[in-house]
């Protein structure tokens, strides 16, 4: 005598390996999920600046003329670490009147004028700075210097202004 067995219908697996395909699923999407993740922060870690400011410029020059233009930076950077933070100071100092009570419009305006001069020699001295590094680059190095600000332009200089003609430059990240 035989028997006649159905072969459609499967055998019945415990729940138990359902529950650990599910699990093995989630770690599998874990690992490729971390493996992304990493390619992803390695990618934007390529396109960051080696260093910030004046100093990311530093590393296009050729490795014998690094050294002498990156002293000159960081000395004038050193030099400027007081009006930075009288800069800050002032600017914490004018804030602060416009929560005293009675508000007194003549401080705070004071305060604020007070602000744009410390500012005001601040910028100047960043000015100086970028043309006492200009001064020490060859003229070779002086046109890296200028596409390298063209690359970093002010934040001011906004590719989509109305009076500025539109140009190949349009839709350009800003990095300053």
């Amino acid at each position: 005598m035989t028997a006649e067995v159905n072969q459609s219908v499967p055998d019945k697996r415990p729940r138990f390996v359902y529950f650990g395909l599910i699990a093995s699923l989630a770690v599998n999407l874990l690992f490729v999920g971390l493996f992304v993740t990493a390619a992803w922060h390695l990618h934007q870690e390529e396109e960051k600046p080696k260093s910030p400011g004046l100093l990311g410029f530093v590393h296009e020059l050729s490795p014998d003329r690094r050294a002498p233009v990156e002293q000159e930076i960081a000395a004038a950077r050193d030099s400027m670490k007081d009006l930075r933070s009288s800069v800050r100071q002032s600017w914490l100092d004018a804030n602060a009147l416009l929560t005293a009570e009675p508000f007194d419009k003549a401080k705070f305006t004071a305060g604020l004028m007070q602000l744009r001069d410390v500012e005001a020699r601040y910028r100047t001295s960043i000015y100086n700075m970028v043309a006492e590094t200009a001064s020490v680059l060859t003229p070779e190095e002086r046109k890296l210097f200028q596409k390298w600000r063209a690359e970093r332009r002010a934040k001011f200089l906004n590719p989509n202004d109305d009076d500025k003609p539109q140009g190949k430059d349009d839709g350009k990240a800003l990095t300053d």
